[in-house]
């Protein structure tokens, strides 16, 4: 995962210095350097957002500082590079997320860009925890999987049914396999051997049925029932 980002100080030989380093440094690349605020904004609001933001503070016209806010628009991370130390507060008070001291040394900015992709990969990461793409029924399709909205997935015949609450979607990569993916997801369990249902849809149980909200009910097989009941029993308000 690589870093974009664009630099703004009104000093030219600081803009240099800083692209020369983060040239130096892997994973991360410059998109563009501006020498003001407002130069900075008009190529974002008609270009792109970038990852990353390293503005100067003591500028004219507009300082980094004032314009946190709107530079916060347009990154998810906003580093002040600054010779001053006397603005630290300031900055972090911004929800800045670094405070680099000039002149920069390559290990810092090393240590910077590493801090940044760790957090972004954890970001990433829990982003689509709730969801995964699988294998559509015909070639080239994709079915994009949000968990909290699979309502239960049944087995038939050589595909498999994942009911929703936006509707029915069908792929042929079997259950065994998507109970792999399932698995992941404390709020799911195999009742029977084709059925997978979402605890959180579940209505009601009667004996060895499941009721879901959508009316559909499904028998507990018997290799599943005494791991299913365990689970409802501890989980069972007693007087």
């Amino acid at each position: 995962m690589e870093i974009s980002c664009i630099v703004i100080d009104d000093e030219p030989h600081a803009v240099s210095e800083l692209t020369d380093l983060i040239g130096m440094v892997p994973g991360i690349y410059l998109l563009n350097s501006f020498e003001n605020v407002k130069d900075a904004v008009s190529y974002l609001s008609s270009h792109k957002t970038v990852d990353v933001i390293f503005s100067d503070i003591e500028m004219p016209t507009l300082n980094g500082i004032s314009a946190a806010k709107i530079l916060h628009q347009y990154c998810d991370y906003l580093i002040y590079v600054t010779a001053h130390r006397n603005f630290a507060l300031d900055a972090f008070d911004e929800n800045a997320a670094g405070y680099l001291l000039k002149p920069i040394s390559q290990h810092t900015m090393v240590n910077q860009v590493m801090k940044l992709r760790e957090h972004l990969k954890k970001r990433v990461n829990s982003q689509t925890e709730g969801m995964v793409f699988i294998k559509g029924g015909n070639k080239n399709t994709f079915i994009k999987l949000e968990w909290d909205k699979v309502i239960y997935v049944k087995a038939l015949l050589n595909y498999v049914n994942i009911h929703t609450s936006k509707g029915d979607e069908v792929t042929y990569i079997g259950l065994k396999l998507l109970a792999e993916l399932i698995k992941k997801q404390d709020h799911f369990f195999r009742i029977s051997k084709s059925v997978i249902v979402n605890l959180n849809y579940i209505e009601r149980v009667e004996g060895n049925m499941v009721r879901l909200m959508n009316d559909n009910t499904f028998t507990i097989g018997d290799k599943y029932r005494n791991a299913f009941h365990e689970f409802l029993r501890k989980r069972t308000l007693r007087p």
